[in-house]
Parts: structure tokens; C-alpha cells; sequence
């Protein structure tokens, strides 16, 4: 297996800043099937994270108990199905709603090539969600569903590649170095996040983060590679705000952060980007 050290100044020609001549449909839409009414904030969070990447628009489609959180945090939020690039499913949904949010995900047009983040509980139902999907597990679901698919390996590397080789799907396994792997190989090592990340939360912002990359590439080739890549940018991009999140509330030390903090940072870490 193959595997490329990758940092923020490898990822800048992802980051394409508005023109002129741009507006909300091409700079890109992404539809975030998230939030339940037993995780309401996780709507909030992934939603706020991939308006800060600079997403044209945000889709969100969820409980109508979760629509108003979601419309009082973020107005700019668009509450109906249409158009998407990129689409993120399953954060804030336990396992027993996530036939509702699959419902949900199947009124929206996603072909064969739209780029569709997994996440959360929607995990055990990858099968049936369509797309070219990249699997956002930690640890224990990744153990969950290797079980579910009879895998058995010696290490957690493994397992995230024998799940991207059994599903067809490219794995980012979070952790505080994150795998990203391909059916084929682990792709990416990410350098160490921040461990101030280990909080509620900061897993539904970087699946919005990763939504907003992914509907930013639209007319880019959609392959195992590619989205190992713009899954790395996101997981580069979360670091990042992370980091500046903790020192900031740590007052010029890293601290404690909240992952509603945390999705405020990315504008900045996007504009130093797009200025790279």
C-alpha cells in the first residue's frame, strides 16, 4: 500500500474564490441530510461548517422539529430539495432514523458521480445510498461495520482499506492522524490534529466541511483518487480551524474548543487559502 504526506499548500487549487461572473449554483450547492430530534445540533454545526467553506448554497433537508435551530443559526439555509453537487448524510441521525433520512437523501437528483459524504449512522446502510461515496467512521464504526461485512484484520489499516475494497468507496477514518484510504490503498496520513478536537460535535463540522470541498469541485473527474483528495483538504481544513479556534479561546493558548467555534474558523482558514 501507498500512502502521500499531504499539507494545506498542496490543497490550494481546490480553493476556487468566487469571480465576477459567479453566483450561488456555480460556486456550488451541497444537500446535508443531518440532525434528528435526538441530535438537532448536529444540523446546526455541519450546516454553519460548510457555509463558512464558501459553499454557494446549503440544502438541508431534516426533522421539522430541527428546521427552526437550524433556520435561527444559519437564515441563509435553503429547507427544500433541488439542485446539489455534493451531498453529506447520516451526521446527527441514529441508526434507528435512518431509513427517514435515506427517504429524504432519494428526493434529491444524485447520479452515479455526485460526490456523497456517509456519516454517523448512516454508515451500516452504505449499501443502499447512492453515488460516489466516501465513509466517514472513528474507530468503533469502523469495527461495527467491518463485523457487519465479515472483516477480520490484524490492524485498524487494514480494516479501513478491506472496507473500501468490500464497498467500493473511499474511507476517511478519523482519528488524531486520519486515514484516508481507496479501495485500492491508504491514499492520505494526515498530520495530527489537534487534540482538543476530541469533542462533541467536531465530526459533524468536518462533514460539512467535506460536502462544501466536494460541491466546490463541480466538472472536476469524480474517482477513488479525487475524492481522496478533496476528503484530505477537508480533513487539512478542519485541522486548521481547529487550531486557530484553540488558541483564540485559549487566549494565545491552546484550550478547550467548541465545535460551533470551530465552524466559525473555516472562512479564515478558506480566505488564507484562496490567497495562497
Amino acid at each position: 500500500m501507498t500512502e502521500a504526506t499531504i499539507h494545506l499548500g498542496d490543497i490550494t487549487h481546490l480553493i476556487n474564490p468566487p469571480g465576477p461572473h459567479d453566483h450561488k449554483y456555480s460556486r456550488g450547492v451541497v444537500g446535508l441530510v443531518v440532525g434528528s430530534d435526538d441530535f438537532p445540533g448536529a444540523a446546526v454545526l455541519a450546516t454553519s461548517a460548510a457555509l463558512h467553506a464558501g459553499v454557494g448554497m446549503a440544502r438541508v433537508l431534516t426533522d421539522k422539529s430541527v428546521q427552526s435551530l437550524v433556520l435561527s443559526s444559519t437564515p441563509e439555509a435553503v429547507l427544500v430539495p433541488g439542485k446539489v453537487d455534493a451531498v453529506v448524510v447520516g451526521s446527527g441521525i441514529p441508526e434507528h432514523a435512518v431509513g427517514a433520512a435515506i427517504e429524504r437523501l432519494h428526493t434529491l437528483p444524485i447520479a452515479n458521480s455526485t460526490p456523497v459524504i456517509v456519516d454517523a449512522g448512516a454508515l451500516t446502510r452504505a449499501r443502499d445510498i447512492p453515488g460516489a461515496k466516501i465513509l466517514t467512521p472513528h474507530a468503533g464504526e469502523l469495527d461495527r461495520l467491518a463485523t457487519s461485512l465479515g472483516i477480520v484484520s490484524e490492524s485498524t489499516r487494514d480494516c479501513a482499506v478491506a472496507v473500501a475494497s468490500s464497498l467500493g468507496v473511499v474511507v476517511y477514518l478519523k482519528g488524531h492522524k486520519s486515514l484516508i484510504c481507496t479501495p485500492e490503498k491508504v491514499a492520505y496520513e494526515l498530520p495530527e490534529a489537534p487534540h482538543w478536537l476530541a469533542s462533541a460535535g467536531t465530526g459533524d463540522v468536518l462533514a460539512g466541511i467535506m460536502g462544501a470541498v466536494c460541491a466546490g469541485q463541480q466538472g472536476s473527474l469524480v474517482d477513488s483518487n479525487s475524492l481522496a483528495l478533496w476528503a484530505a483538504a477537508a480533513g487539512l481544513i478542519h485541522s486548521a480551524a481547529a487550531e486557530r479556534a484553540s488558541v483564540r479561546l485559549g487566549e494565545g493558548e491552546p484550550g478547550p474548543l467548541l465545535a460551533s467555534e470551530l465552524a466559525r474558523e473555516v472562512s479564515a482558514v478558506i480566505a488564507r487559502l484562496a490567497q495562497s
